[in-house]
């Protein structure tokens, strides 16, 4: 009681008092944190990991089948960048979740999650069996069904980035990592099965007609369609949701959750601890605006003056970098903020000479060369590697805010992305600044 001291006094102590149970509660959730890494289950390793396959893994095998889709799509070299905007725009979702989590928290996040993970699965078996499917808009053949259905699996991946991520604040960080490698093998899966399919040739051949030369070019078909190739996808989907079904209601999963920050913890220590992360919530705004959002539009030309098999290893070998990155950073110090700085000037470089190749289509440099085949596959593959260890290391710092500095981070990576995929489609469709290569 403070009935014998004065207000001020009283006030003061009440701040120490609730200082001091603040700091022993999180000490608390940080004490059980410890143990639970030294106890680690390996059940909830390969469940968190399934988990985090289903995160990305519709948009990823979207992007591994480019180099097929781009040889009849009606949209021809410029159907990346139709589908980027199309992806970004599942940012959507995001945007309708942070009104909800603004309105009713996190109380409902569970029956969302399982929601979106069956939207993925019945958004993939339908575009197994639609996605040649054309249509005319404003007089010209556009890749309609395919775009849509993009559009639904794009929901899946841009709003697991603020729902799925940060609903593993209940388990130890060590299973974030986990996590995290499961959404870089969401790329190795699919890039290892489209290599699998192959990409088919194309032979350009002359052929006289009505007294004139006519170069013409023939194509061979891969060893299986994209349609059984979405359908395999959607099978990989569906175990994905099981792992998460797993996780939430399997008793063994529900007794390895830990105590997580109380909503007035997490107020109390959000401001100083974002603060002193805004450079990073900065960077990983500009990775993601090249990396999801600007590159992937362009990557046709930038890799497909060099060859059909050059622009199939580009896509689906960096892909393959993805987890290698998670791997790396699973037994390293993927905290390290030099580390982090580091690998962000290898970006910068790369990002550099891609860009050099895309702007100069259809002669960039060394294009009629092995070595020129040999770089453009090993830049795209060393910045995609690059981009994945930097992208964990900030999530495995802004971890330290609990669910909200994950939040953060799920936001930004969705502004960022989308700025990225506009400016890329502006270019491209607008202004028309990048040329297209014809091999024949």
């Amino acid at each position: 009681m403070c009935s014998d001291v004065s207000s001020s006094d009283c006030e003061t102590n009440s701040r120490i008092d609730e200082n001091t149970y603040l700091k022993h509660k999180r000490m608390k959730v940080y004490s059980l944190e410890t143990n639970s890494v030294v106890k680690r289950k390996w059940f909830l390793d390969l469940l968190t990991c399934m988990f985090g396959i289903g995160s990305w893994i519709l948009v990823n095998s979207l992007y591994t089948q480019f180099p097929l889709l781009v040889q009849n799509a009606p949209e021809g070299w410029n159907l990346p960048s139709y589908l980027s905007i199309a992806v970004q725009t599942g940012n959507l979702g995001p945007l309708l979740y942070s009104a909800w989590r603004k309105k009713f928290g996190n109380q409902y996040d569970r029956p969302l999650i399982i929601s979106i993970l069956i939207l993925g699965i019945i958004s993939m078996f339908l575009l197994a069996m639609f996605y040649d499917v054309t249509g005319i808009i404003f007089g010209k053949s556009h890749s309609i069904v395919l775009c849509i259905f993009t559009f639904t699996i794009a929901l899946v991946g841009c709003t697991s980035s603020v729902l799925f991520i940060p609903s593993l604040s209940h388990y130890s960080d060590i299973y974030l990592v986990t996590y995290m490698v499961g959404e870089g093998i969401s790329g190795f899966v699919p890039s290892l099965i489209a290599i699998i399919q192959g990409i088919g040739t194309t032979t350009c051949y002359t052929v006289e007609r009505n007294g004139q030369n006519i170069t013409e070019k023939a194509q061979t078909n891969a060893n299986f369609s994209s349609g059984i190739f979405f359908t395999i996808i959607g099978i990989i989907m569906c175990i994905s949701t099981v792992s998460y079904l797993f996780l939430e209601y399997l008793p063994n999963c529900k007794k390895e959750k830990i105590q997580t920050k109380p909503e007035s913890v997490e107020a109390h220590g959000t401001k100083s601890i974002h603060n002193s992360n805004i450079l990073l919530l900065v960077i990983q705004g500009v990775i993601v605006f090249f990396s999801n959002g600007l590159m992937p539009s362009i990557q046709s030309y930038s890799c497909l003056p060099y060859g059909y098999i050059a622009y199939h290893l580009a896509t689906n070998l960096s892909n393959m970098a993805n987890p290698i990155a998670c791997f790396v950073a699973f037994y390293t110090n993927r905290t390290s903020k030099s580390v982090i700085y580091v690998l962000c000037s290898i970006c910068i470089v790369s990002t550099i000479y891609m860009l050099m190749t895309a702007f100069t289509s259809p002669s960039p440099p060394l294009n009629n060369s092995i070595i020129g085949v040999i770089l453009i596959v090993f830049i795209w593959v060393l910045f995609v590697g690059c981009v994945s260890y930097v992208k964990l290391s900030i999530a495995a710092v802004l971890r330290d805010e609990g669910s909200r500095g994950l939040f953060h981070y799920g936001c930004i990576t969705q502004i960022g992305s989308t700025f990225g995929a506009l400016i890329g489609f502006y270019l491209i469709n607008v202004v028309q600044i990048l040329k297209s290569y014809e091999p024949c």
